[in-house]
């Protein structure tokens, strides 16, 4: 849109009530001469970036902010000005304002955490990013618990820079490296409660995956009847661990394998009916505490049933949660549960693949 000759922008969003974002990058206003009631009635409007707005031509801005209470964050650059009228002609809402400073509209870092009221922001010569003042200052600890599958004390120092200084403030930090093993994501969310800081994301890590060469050969001494199995499997998410045992079905003390490690097994082994999968250091694991499974990135879309049921890891129905009628979903794994073929949602819930169109592989 070409607004560099238009002179009167006055009414121009009046009464968008539903209007959540407002992109304005565009504008060109050297020439408007009025803006009364231009964003009066944005009810649900919570953002404003007016730093590209050059005001020294406008004459009214009056109500310009009327009803408009919603709005949380007002950036404005160094040609905003505000005709020699009242500053409360606008109308923006009685609050009291900080400086994003250094850090972001979610987790401001202001010099000054007073703070100013409405008329004081647009009376100040020096413009910038502002945000309504949370209620709270934050004065908890800088440490934050990320929940993982592999540890429940997962504890992450948070970088002095970004700590909050207010309660409510959200950011996000790097997700911890672990050896061995890669994560689902990149950055987790944290926001900051009264007393300490919160974060509900949950961190899957995977085991690398390392197809290398058997350290020994396998020996005539081993018991059992050993053949190919040659898939990758996974423990079970629902499991603490999974025990490890040597060639004769011997648990061997002190080695286990976590819940969701993947690898490729190449042996089988039955000793006594009970069926075991070698792992990379040539000891052997119940096949009762794993899964078949394969990485698979596919996009799968439920058909006309009111709900799809899911199944965990164990193919064991998953009561008060389904997928709804013509819901599209994005998995991970292919998984084979009791030799029947399902796609994995979640760490621990598979679809069935006869319930499910695959939209893309």
């Amino acid at each position: 849109m070409d607004t560099s000759k238009v002179t009167d922008m006055s009414q121009m969003f009046l009464n968008c009530h539903s209007l959540k974002e407002l992109d304005l990058s565009d504008f060109k206003t050297n020439q408007v001469e009025n803006m009364s009631h231009m964003f009066a009635g944005c009810e649900t409007l919570e953002e404003l970036d007016l730093s590209n707005f050059d005001t020294k031509k406008v004459k009214t801005m009056s109500n310009m902010f009327e009803s408009s209470s919603a709005l949380k964050s007002l950036k404005l650059g160094e040609k905003f000005v505000v005709p020699a009228k009242p500053k409360e002609d606008l109308k923006l809402a009685d609050h009291m304002w900080v400086s994003v400073g250094k850090g972001t509209r979610n987790n401001p870092k202001p010099s000054d955490k007073k703070g100013i009221t409405s008329e004081e922001l647009l009376s100040q010569s020096n413009r910038g990013n502002w945000v309504v003042r949370p209620d709270k200052e934050y004065h908890g600890p800088s440490t934050v618990q990320i929940n993982s599958n592999l540890t429940e004390n997962l504890v992450v120092n948070v970088p002095e820079e970004i700590k909050p200084d207010f309660v409510g403030s959200t950011f996000t930090i790097p997700v911890p490296q672990k050896d061995g093993y890669h994560a689902d994501k990149e950055n987790v969310t944290v926001m900051a409660l009264e007393n300490k800081l919160s974060s509900t994301d949950v961190v899957s890590y995977v085991a690398d995956k390392k197809q290398s060469a058997p350290k020994k050969e396998i020996s005539d001494k081993d018991e059992g009847t050993i053949t190919e199995f040659n898939k990758y499997v996974t423990v079970h998410p629902d499991l603490k661990f999974a025990q490890l045992y040597d060639a004769n079905g011997m648990k061997i003390d002190s080695q286990i394998l976590d819940k969701n490690y993947t690898w490729f097994s190449n042996r089988q082994k039955d000793l006594d009916g009970q069926i075991y999968y070698r792992t990379p250091s040539n000891a052997w694991v119940k096949a009762s505490d794993v899964y078949e499974c394969t990485d698979s990135k596919n996009l799968v879309k439920t058909r006309d049933a009111i709900i799809t049921e899911l199944v965990n890891s164990h193919a064991q129905t998953i009561v008060n949660r389904g997928l709804g009628a013509f819901s599209t979903w994005k998995t991970t794994k292919v998984a084979v549960l009791n030799n029947h073929k399902y796609y994995q949602i979640s760490p621990n819930e598979f679809v069935d693949s006869d319930k499910v169109d695959l939209v893309k592989a």
